[in-house]
């Protein structure tokens, strides 16, 4: 069997898996899809040392402390099975305590409010609106940037090819008001084509996919891993522009990118145990990095830890899914950037206000 027929077999199998598995499978999925709407990088080839090392334990004399994370389902917690597999066998210095808390970022934010998670991965700009909100029991930071651009334009039809071949096509999408708004409106304003594209929003992922399926030749856009969902449930459905390269094509000078998901800390639980912050970025970094390096892997331990419903899908899509760790400096001046241009499209959109210096956590080092 050659290996373009091994391809077709192995798709075939996992969508006969997934029409077997029980319909609310799908459903989540495109839950997902809806709730990433809304709201160093890695480089190793191979297995990571342990990260409970001798200088993670100099940064600070402080005893082992209990980590609570509260992560968000998909993308923002894909690249972090090997950290939580680590984790779960003891092999850190600190106890990390990995809560996978569905797709509902305003009730990861909530619980982050009333001190029940120390650390927590949020939307870019809702991070900026905590951090601009007077009325938080909890002051936050931002200690990395977890996932970059995670949009694609998808369609049936063949002609399209760039971003110019959108004139006069009307884009479908959900999450109003959300960073992929934003970032889409900035690329059409950047390019030329701001009157030139009708943007078009559906209250729910369901109507964007069947708009797909059953109007010819329509477009979405849809971030990973919805992506790969659609592919299997929309006959000759593929990616027509990838809006990340698109992004750095025209912006070849600026540090701003775009950014889906940010880590953020309770600010007192840094003051207290900044040296938990540190051991929490090293190992974040070495997960990204082995993720990216033995995907087998890595989509298995999203089924055990329930960071994603799909291993197969998790598969196809962790390598398009834009999964990093940056800090310090790199992540400050990416992230501020982007801010920036939410803040310039609409105020509100991140709380009113450009966040301040105090916003950004730096490691000492930095």
């Amino acid at each position: 069997m050659d290996k373009k027929a091994q391809t077709n077999e192995k798709q075939m199998r996992t969508v006969k898996k997934m029409r077997m598995r029980k319909p609310g499978i799908l459903a989540m999925l495109l839950v997902v899809f809806a709730a990433l709407l809304s709201g160093c990088r890695g480089e190793q080839a191979q297995r990571p040392a342990s990260g409970n090392s001798p200088d993670v334990q100099a940064a600070s004399r402080n005893e082992p402390v209990d980590v609570r994370v509260g992560l968000i389902m998909g993308p923002p917690s894909m690249g972090l099975g090997y950290f939580m597999s680590e984790a779960e066998a003891g092999r850190t210095y600190n106890r990390y305590q990995f809560e996978i808390a569905g797709v509902d970022y305003a009730a990861v934010a909530a619980s982050l409010n009333q001190g029940d998670y120390d650390i927590a991965t949020l939307p870019s700009n809702v991070a900026a609106i905590l951090y601009n909100n007077p009325d938080m029991n909890e002051d936050v930071r931002v200690i990395s940037i977890g996932n970059l651009g995670l949009l694609y334009m998808v369609t049936t039809d063949p002609t399209l090819v760039s971003l110019n071949d959108l004139k006069g096509r009307t884009v479908y999408s959900i999450g109003e008001g959300g960073p992929p708004e934003y970032t889409f409106n900035y690329v059409l304003e950047k390019a030329g084509l701001t009157d030139a594209v009708n943007f078009s929003f559906r209250p729910t992922p369901f109507e964007v996919l069947n708009l797909l399926q059953q109007q010819k030749n329509s477009i979405a856009l849809l971030p990973q891993p919805f992506v790969e969902v659609a592919k299997l449930l929309v006959p000759g459905l593929r990616v027509a522009v990838d809006l990340t390269k698109v992004w750095d094509e025209l912006n070849p000078d600026s540090a701003a990118e775009s950014v889906t998901t940010l880590a953020v800390v309770r600010r007192s639980f840094l003051e207290q145990h900044e040296q938990a912050v540190l051991e929490y970025l090293k190992m974040s970094g070495e997960s990204t990095a082995y993720t990216l390096a033995h995907l087998d892997e890595a989509a298995a331990w999203t089924e055990k830890y329930e960071t994603f419903l799909n291993p197969e899908i998790a598969r196809e899509a962790i390598p398009q899914s834009s999964i990093h760790t940056i800090t310090g400096q790199e992540m400050k001046g990416i992230l501020s950037g982007f801010l920036q241009i939410m803040y310039d499209f609409n105020p509100e959109a991140i709380g009113g206000a450009m966040p301040g210096d105090d916003f950004y956590y730096l490691p000492p080092e930095e």
